[in-house]
């Protein structure tokens, strides 16, 4: 065989070609199917699972199989086996997932014993990192063992999430059961319905087993095993004080004592103890469930065994079908994978010990003293010098998850010039309110620039916010189609470039990017915008999950995808092109960006898109049934968070006198609207990550004219100024009727 792998020969029989896989030799088999080692025309090697006949000719089966690849695509493939292709509709049924060699964590434990040191904390630190990421596309593992954990070489991989779930029904239920009833939660023992926290129990079972090379509720029959894991508690002895604490807590029987992935996290870098982690999910954290996370190049390290023959599957009574597949590639939906950076400390160097070697992989570019280099462009903000990060940038992840958050308030924005201008003509009055507008941090849009001039721009800002001590706020508005008008980017390689020129920017500086306003709302080819067609579709969909990506790789940004209002699109709708654009790899989405809905309605709205998101990433159908939305609980694990512009919507949205205009247009330039909340990560609710400005309150919406003949606003009495504008008496009224006020 001329692969590095060490597959086992082909039988009579076997295939030759899967796909656009030449195979290579048999990995294992197992409930699910077969899987063959295989190799594409660019020499990637894959792990191809064949599904079974009985399998793939189950309807149900089919469209959950399609519904989890897709959810597997969204996970960080930095901690997973990336999906590369499946097929349910060839000759051959079959999935076809990344490849990785090195030894399970099981085969580990049963050949060179028990970790300990940095051997454990890197396992333990690189499968919470997995299961922020692998919450945070909305996916829940409900299989996490030793088997399913392969130690590559670059760090601990989690395979085969979401799979377990395809087979899992009433006449199949005691083989399901058989394989990991050790590191099964109690309500999946229960046969309840189950969250991530399930796979939260299985982590600790699984750091507890690594620690001692014992399942902590022992073993025996099934029933045995199960009665011990509902009632009983864990023998976690041996493991030392400050894990087993953490591991302590994981093993709750309650699901809402247990910690999320971040608060885990949190606790082995020393960030926050255990006993002090809020009871409620942190997505983008995963979310951070903020989301929230996002994906990392590398991970912290992994054990790998000298010498020993490296394979994708789970042998050492592990099904080796399922555990060679791997599960895949798509941030923590809401928690930000990029929140693993946190972990870098995990494991600060090599080390030997029992023939089991510790490796720390940093993320190149990023934590490595050795290889870091900002990406070009970047400067620090303490000293402009590139590649180097100030003493006092704080911990990696999303900025508005830290402490006593301050925002950046541009020194020279359109409201502090006319106050300038006002005290100089005599309106002093005015000049004092429009001082005070000034002086709100608000939103840095960044658009109708060449990609040099956004990278100018958004280094003086962050810059300005470095002095400041305070995190920026940027608005990307360039995207191709932009407003459903032809505006913005030529195409979405121009617009990638332009994004790709903002990010070597900003480097390992704090941000926030709300990520083009209404660019779901209104999307190419839908019903909601006449312009482009199926390929713009496709194209803006993609070009916005990219911009998630390279933005969200950053180690303290944070993105938030367009959430639009309450009403337009439907609930429904919003949710399913939130996932499409990778909502499960950013840190959530924004609201009211070009509306006046008040904070609370919002609350309550975002509250209902974030449980639609989950219920239809969970693999249920295309629509959110309010029965369904109300069933999950507000707090529940894997959330995406959100963040609500308030700088318009202190008064709420305006209901013009009924008759009076033919086209009302309430939607444009409101009059008696006053600002709101000012920003703040001082919420009403755990999953508003923030209230922001976004959107200026003196920015005109555009040149209304409420259905009537002629140019003139006939609220206004004037010509107003056109969309994007700079109004100044529009934001001086905005700051008159500010609520609460000045």
């Amino acid at each position: 065989m001329t692969s590095s792998a060490d597959g086992h020969g082909l039988r009579d029989g076997d295939p030759e070609q899967i796909g656009p896989f030449r195979i290579l030799g048999r990995l294992g088999q197992g409930g699910m199917g077969t899987v063959f080692l295989g190799v594409d025309a660019e020499g990637r090697e894959a792990a191809v699972k064949v599904i079974h006949p009985q399998w793939a000719a189950d309807p149900d089966f089919r469209r959950r199989f399609q519904r989890e690849v897709a959810a597997a695509q969204r996970v960080a493939r930095f901690c997973t086996a990336a999906v590369l292709a499946a097929d349910l509709d060839g000759d051959v049924d079959y999935l076809a997932t990344e490849y990785v060699p090195g030894p399970t964590l099981q085969e580990v434990v049963l050949t060179q014993g028990p970790l300990s040191g940095s051997n454990l904390e890197a396992v333990a630190v690189n499968v919470a990192v997995a299961l922020q990421a692998i919450h945070g596309a909305g996916v829940i593992h409900r299989d996490l063992k030793p088997a399913n954990v392969l130690l590559s070489p670059v760090g601990p991989k989690v395979i085969d999430f979401g799979i377990a779930q395809l087979t899992d029904n009433s006449a199949h239920i005691s083989s399901v059961i058989a394989g990991t009833p050790s590191f099964m939660s109690p309500e999946q023992a229960n046969g309840l319905r189950l969250t991530s926290a399930s796979d939260i129990f299985a982590w600790g079972a699984l750091v507890a087993y690594a620690a001692t090379g014992r399942a902590p509720f022992g073993g025996g029959p099934i029933p045995n095993i199960l009665y011990r894991v509902v009632r009983d508690a864990p023998d976690i002895s041996g493991l030392e004080p400050g894990l087993r604490a953490i591991v302590e807590r994981a093993l709750a029987k309650d699901p809402a004592r247990r910690p999320t992935a971040q608060q885990i996290l949190d606790a082995l870098t020393g960030r926050a103890p255990i006993g002090d982690a809020p009871d409620t999910p942190q997505p983008g954290a995963q979310r951070e469930a903020t989301a929230g996370p996002r994906p990392l190049s590398a991970a912290a390290g992994a054990p790998i065994v000298a010498g020993e023959a490296t394979h994708a599957g789970g042998a050492g009574g592990g099904d080796a079908g399922d555990t060679a597949s791997g599960r895949p590639a798509g941030r923590a939906l809401s928690p930000r994978v990029s929140r693993a950076r946190l972990l870098l400390g995990a494991a600060a160097a090599a080390v030997v010990t029992a023939g089991v070697v510790a490796v720390v992989q940093m993320a190149p570019g990023k934590d490595d003293p050795q290889t870091s280099a900002a990406p070009p462009g970047g400067f620090s903000a303490a000293s402009g010098s590139p590649g180097s990060t100030p003493d006092d940038a704080g911990p990696p992840g999303n900025p508005l998850h830290g402490t006593d958050v301050r925002f950046h308030a541009t020194p020279d924005s359109d409201a502090a010039r006319q106050a300038s201008a006002w005290e100089a003509s005599g309106r002093t009055g005015d000049a004092t309110l429009m001082r005070a507008l000034a002086g709100i941090p608000q939103a840095v849009w960044l658009g109708e620039t060449t990609a040099a001039q956004a990278a100018r721009i958004t280094n003086a800002t962050l810059e300005a916010a470095a002095r400041q001590g305070a995190v920026p706020v940027f608005v990307t508005d360039d995207i191709h189609l932009r407003a459903c008008n032809p505006d913005g980017a030529a195409d979405s390689s121009a617009y990638l470039a332009w994004i790709d020129a903002i990010a070597r920017t900003v480097g390992d500086r704090k941000a926030v990017f709300v990520l083009e306003p209404n660019s779901l709302a209104e999307l190419p080819g839908s019903d909601d915008c006449a312009l482009g067609d199926d390929k713009d579709r496709r194209a803006r969909i993609d070009a916005l999950s990219s911009a998630v990506d390279r933005l969200g790789a950053l180690p303290r940004t944070a993105v938030y995808l367009d959430g639009s209002l309450d009403g337009w699109p439907s609930i429904d709708v919003s949710a399913s092109r939130l996932i499409e654009a990778g909502v499960g790899r950013a840190d959530g989405f924004f609201l009211n960006a070009f509306g006046y809905q008040t904070t609370e309605q919002l609350i309550v709205y975002g509250t209902r898109l974030a449980k639609c998101v989950e219920v239809m990433a969970s693999g249920h159908d295309d629509k959110c049934a309010d029965a369904e939305i109300d069933a999950l609980p507000d707090d529940a694990a894997g959330l995406p968070h959100f963040v609500i512009d308030t700088s318009r919507n202190g008064r709420g949205e305006w209901n013009p006198p009924s008759g009076r205009y033919k086209d009302p247009q309430n939607w444009c330039n409101p009059p008696g609207r006053g600002v709101g909340v000012r920003p703040t990560t001082r919420t009403a609710s755990r999953l508003a990550d923030a209230y922001l400005w976004i959107r200026p309150p003196g920015m005109s919406d555009d040149q209304c004219t409420r259905g009537t003949t002629g140019s003139k606003d006939p609220v206004y009495g004037i010509v107003t100024p056109y969309g994007g504008a700079w109004w100044p008496e529009l934001a001086l009224q905005r700051a008159k009727d500010a609520v609460p006020p000045f």
